[in-house]
């Protein structure tokens, strides 16, 4: 395996471990009775979605890499090998931006997790959703921020509203703005 290879299927071997990790845990939830949706139903649909995700991304790595060694090694002529490839899938390109920006997202996401219980909720998402828009490339600052909120805002009425999912409201002063948003969504 070659270090791309390595350096492309990392961040998603540590999502991995970490989702299976956090599976296990999820396990320990005691489920409701029969024919109800208990409070372990969402932590393993989401986590057994992330697994997935992790495997399928890993296999698909692996996969195009050995596409690329194949394809470059067949052939004697580097333009077109080159031609044969998307631009992005270039070894250069892998290496110069690629490989760092899934471990700013894991990192974002762990300072997601450590903050969301001092932040609460609603602002913790906002941040993280505002972070990973920037992350992504998007640099109009008030469209992410408007894309933050509106997400941030739904997703807490999707959660506390609609699922009826106690999520943290943070310490003072952040509880304010949760309790505050809590009380404009008709949540209790």
């Amino acid at each position: 395996m070659l270090r791309r290879d390595i350096y492309a299927i990392g961040p998603y071997v540590v999502a991995l471990i970490v989702s299976c990790y956090f599976y296990s845990q999820a396990m320990l939830i005691a489920p409701a009775g029969e024919g109800r949706v208990g409070p372990d139903a969402w932590p393993k649909a989401v986590l057994i979605l992330a697994i997935l995700t992790c495997i399928w991304e890993i296999a698909r790595n692996m996969f195009a890499g050995r596409r690329r060694d194949a394809v470059s090694g067949s052939s004697d002529d580097a333009a077109s090998a080159d031609a044969l490839l998307p631009r992005a899938s270039a070894p250069q390109d892998a290496d110069a931006s690629g490989g760092i920006v899934p471990w700013i997202g894991i990192g974002l996401t762990t300072a997601y997790v450590i903050a969301f219980p001092w932040l609460g909720y609603f602002l913790a998402t906002l941040v993280y959703v505002a972070a990973f828009v920037f992350l992504g490339g998007y640099r109009r600052p008030l469209v992410a921020v408007c894309l933050a909120v509106a997400a941030s805002l739904a997703f807490m009425f999707l959660f506390m509203r609609i699922v009826y999912v106690s999520l943290p409201i943070g310490i003072d002063p952040f509880a304010q703005v949760s309790t505050l948003l809590m009380r404009a969504m008709g949540i209790r």
